[in-house]
């Protein structure tokens, strides 16, 4: 009779029987004959092998079921015996060897094996790429909540911010980085600014629409305008590489207001005179609005 367990394989085997019970819970019932039982399932499957190991590979043999023993490990099991049982695995309980006198290399041993089932999967096993999923987003957009407070903070990082990553406008209000924006308006040249507009508008052109009509909320496009004038920087340029149709009427509206500017100043140059404050420029209406604060 050959019998395997994990990869020892038993030869030898003499004597393998099993013990197989259930658990039961007897309920007596008053002034009845008979009780009641309640069934709890069976108990793990106990087999007894008794036999010989023989051979040049006797004591090899022995070694290797001493550590299968001692690592407590489920291991592999074969057998006629367990055909068409459950039984695929099973952990060494007791492992009992004697040698023969008289005979070299023969070796008695006794083998008490008791099956190893799996725990149950935990209720919340199926829960767990869900909750990692949770886990992750409430991560993100942690991280993202944070960035956006710090560029709040520090307007002139949100162009390196929006470039390592773009997400991050999702957290961002329009309106508090307009605010932000016009409050520092003068530490910003017109190279910064229109670096900013031309990052959020790379991601969102809805966006960008949105940042300047809070600018134009907090009464930042006519500074703006004479900041962009007095450096000589081209709104137009800034933005010359995304789709023009997808700026708002503020938007077009400021850089035809520009360049409208920017010609005039050309002209008041040529004739001898410098045009200080664009103010007190007579202007058409939806420039006028620009400068004074409004919207367009």
């Amino acid at each position: 009779m050959s019998v395997r367990i994990g990869s020892i394989e038993l030869t030898g085997v003499q004597d393998l029987h099993t013990e197989e019970s259930r658990t039961l819970v007897e309920q007596r019932v008053p002034e009845q004959q008979g009780s009641v039982f309640q069934d709890l399932g069976r108990e793990p499957l106990t087999l007894v092998i008794e036999g010989l190991i023989l051979g040049d590979e006797a004591l090899s043999t022995l070694e290797n079921l001493r550590q299968a023993h001692a690592s407590a490990e489920p291991q592999s099991f074969a057998a006629d015996l367990v055909v068409g049982s459950d039984l695929t695995e099973v952990v060494i309980a007791d492992f009992r060897v004697r040698q023969l006198a008289g005979y070299r290399n023969r070796y008695r041993f006794t083998l008490r094996l008791r099956e190893h089932i799996e725990p149950p999967q935990s209720s919340n096993a199926a829960l767990t790429g869900v909750n990692d999923s949770v886990t992750a987003d409430a991560d993100a957009w942690g991280a993202d909540s944070l960035a956006a407070a710090s560029v709040l903070e520090d307007p002139a990082s949100l162009s390196d911010a929006l470039g390592s990553n773009p997400g991050l406008l999702n957290s961002l209000d329009m309106d508090s980085l307009g605010d932000a924006v016009a409050g520092n308006l003068d530490s910003f040249n017109a190279g910064q600014l229109g670096g900013m507009l031309s990052s959020i508008a790379a991601i969102d052109p809805t966006k960008a629409n949105s940042f300047f009509d809070a600018l134009g909320k907090a009464g930042a496009l006519g500074p703006m305008l004479s900041k962009y004038l007095k450096e000589g920087a081209s709104l137009v340029d800034q933005l010359k590489n995304l789709d023009p149709s997808k700026f708002g009427s503020l938007i077009r509206a400021f850089s035809g207001g520009l360049e409208f500017l920017g010609q005039l100043k050309k002209v008041a140059d040529a004739a001898g005179k410098l045009v200080t404050d664009i103010k007190d420029l007579k202007l058409p209406p939806h420039l006028d609005k620009i400068i004074k604060g409004g919207q367009g």
